[in-house]
C-alpha cells in the first residue's frame, strides 16, 4: 500500500469537511424505522472477504438497530478515494488498512480515536493480543482495532523434506541452524554454479527481511529516532546474512515475492519465508507444505505480520448513533465465536488469547501458527513517518547488500543517510 500525501490545503479541506460531518451527520445515518447504517471498505478478495461478508450478514441478523453494508473495493482503489469520499460525506464509517497507512489518515483527521472502546470492559479488549494492539496505538490513543493479522514463517516442500530425511525434530530454532538447513537443501547437480534447487526462496528486493533481522539481532531499523544501518548490528547481522545465504546460492539475489513464489510452487525452492496465503497457492500447484516459525536471532525471536485493523473514520466523529454502530460491529466481529469462524474460515489467527488450539482443529495450519502472533512485530513499527519511501529505499538496498561483496559499510550509510533524511521532513 502506498501512503496518501496532502498539501496543506487539501488537508484543510478534508479536515474542514470532518469538522462538518462532526457537527451535522452525514446522510444515510439512519433511516425512517430507526435503524443506523454504516458502510464498511474492505480490499480481500479470497476467503477473507468472504467470511467478512458473512459476518456482517449475521451481524445484520443478530440484532435490529444496525445495519452493516460490505464495500469491496482493491486496496489501492480504498487509498485513491478514501479522503475525496469522506470530504464529500460519502466515505466508509469504518475502513480496514494497515498500520503504516492508517499513520497518515491520522495526522491529517479522517481516523478518529477509539479510546472508549477499549476502556468499555464489554467489548472484552482485555482478550486481544497486547503486542497487535500496541501497535495500532498512534501517540498515546488507540486507533486501529485488531482485525487480520498473518504471521510471516518458513513454508517447507514436504516432498523435498521427506526425501532429504528431514523431521520435526530438525527443524531450527537459531538462525544459524536455519542457514545450514538451507545450505543443505541447496542443489547443484550438474556443477554449473547455479542449483537445480535453491535451499530457500527469500526475497531480498523486498522490504520486511531488513528490519526483521535486525530486530531479532538486538535492534531495529530506527532506534530512539535515529537509523541504525550504520551500526555494528546491523553491519554484522547483514553481512552474515549475505555472507551464509546469497553469497552461497543458498537463495537467488534480486529476488521479489513473487520471484520467490515461483520458484517454491515449481519445486525449485526446498523453503519460502511468506504468510499463510502460500499453502493454498502450493497446493493448487501440486505442493503439500509444512511450516515451522522463523527462527530465533542472536537477542530475540521475531516474527514478521502483516497486519490490517479496523479504523473508524471522520464520519462517525460527533455521531453518537454511527459510532455506537460501529462499536457494536467491531465487538461483534471478534467476540469468540466469531473470531474461531474468522481464523478457521478465512485463514487467519484469531485476535484473541482465549481460543484454544483444539478449537481450531478445523484448520490446522492457523491452529500450528497462532502462537506465533505472541513474537509479532510490524516491519516498519519503529518509523515515525515516510512509510512508502523508506520502503522503497530498503526495497533498493536489499539486493545491492545480496551482490555485494567486502565491506558493506558504504552501503549502508547511504541508505542510513537517506533513510534519516525521510524521517525527519
Amino acid at each position: 500500500m502506498r501512503n496518501v500525501k496532502l498539501t496543506a490545503l487539501a488537508v484543510s479541506t478534508v479536515l474542514l469537511a470532518t469538522m462538518g460531518l462532526s457537527a451535522c451527520g452525514n446522510s444515510g445515518s439512519g433511516s425512517a424505522d430507526g435503524v443506523t447504517n454504516i458502510t464498511i471498505w474492505h480490499g480481500f478478495t479470497e476467503s477473507d472477504g468472504d467470511t467478512v461478508q458473512a459476518l456482517a450478514n449475521n451481524f445484520n441478523k443478530s440484532q435490529s438497530k444496525y445495519k452493516v453494508t460490505v464495500e469491496q473495493n482493491p486496496w489501492n482503489v480504498i487509498n485513491d478515494k478514501l479522503l475525496s469520499s469522506l470530504s464529500a460525506g460519502t466515505g466508509p464509517d469504518l475502513v480496514v488498512t494497515q498500520p503504516d497507512t492508517a499513520r497518515g489518515y491520522i495526522e491529517q483527521g479522517a481516523f478518529a480515536d477509539v479510546d472508549d472502546f477499549y476502556s468499555d470492559a464489554s467489548n472484552e479488549t482485555s482478550t486481544y493480543r497486547k503486542n497487535i494492539v500496541n501497535d495500532g496505538i498512534v501517540d498515546g490513543k488507540h486507533y486501529g482495532v485488531p482485525m487480520g493479522h498473518a504471521p510471516y514463517s518458513v513454508y517447507f516442500n514436504k516432498a523435498i523434506f521427506d526425501k532429504a530425511g528431514i523431521k520435526k525434530s530438525d527443524y531450527p530454532t537459531t538462525m544459524d541452524g536455519l542457514v545450514k538447513l538451507a545450505q543443505k537443501l541447496t542443489v547443484d547437480s550438474d556443477g554449473d554454479g547455479t542449483p537445480d534447487q535453491y535451499g530457500i526462496a527469500f526475497a531480498d528486493k523486498e522490504s520486511g527481511y531488513i528490519p526483521t533481522l535486525l530486530q531479532g539481532a538486538g535492534s531495529d531499523l530506527v532506534v530512539n529516532g535515529k537509523v541504525a544501518l550504520t551500526s555494528s548490528v546491523a553491519k554484522k547481522t547483514l553481512t552474515y546474512w549475505r555472507d551464509n545465504v546469497y553469497a552461497k546460492k543458498v537463495s537467488p539475489s534480486n529476488l521479489s515475492y513473487t520471484d520467490a513464489q515461483s520458484l517454491f510452487i515449481s519445486g525449485k525452492a526446498a523453503m519460502f519465508y511468506i504468510g499463510p496465503w502460500i499453502a493454498k497457492t502450493a497446493k493448487d500447484k501440486g505442493i503439500t507444505t509444512g511450516t515451522f516459525e522463523f527462527p530465533a536471532g542472536s537477542k530475540a525471536k521475531v516474527t514478521l505480520a502483516a497486519s490490517n485493523y479496523w479504523y473508524t473514520t471522520a464520519q462517525v466523529r460527533g455521531n453518537d448513533q454511527k459510532k455506537a454502530a460501529v462499536y457494536a460491529f467491531m465487538k461483534y466481529f471478534n467476540n469468540k465465536k466469531n473470531q474461531i469462524t474468522w481464523a478457521t474460515e478465512a485463514n487467519y489467527p484469531p485476535n484473541r488469547t482465549d481460543i484454544t488450539t483444539k478449537e481450531l482443529s478445523d484448520n490446522a495450519l492457523i491452529a500450528q501458527i497462532t502462537p506465533y502472533m505472541d513474537d509479532a512485530k510490524l516491519i516498519l513499527g519503529s518509523v515515525p513517518t515516510g512509510f512508502v519511501d523508506v520502503q522503497s529505499e530498503l526495497n533498493a538496498l536489499g539486493p545491492k547488500i545480496s551482490t555485494s561483496t567486502g565491506d558493506i559499510s558504504s552501503i549502508l550509510k547511504e541508505s542510513n543517510d537517506k533513510i534519516q533524511a525521510l524521517i525527519t521532513k
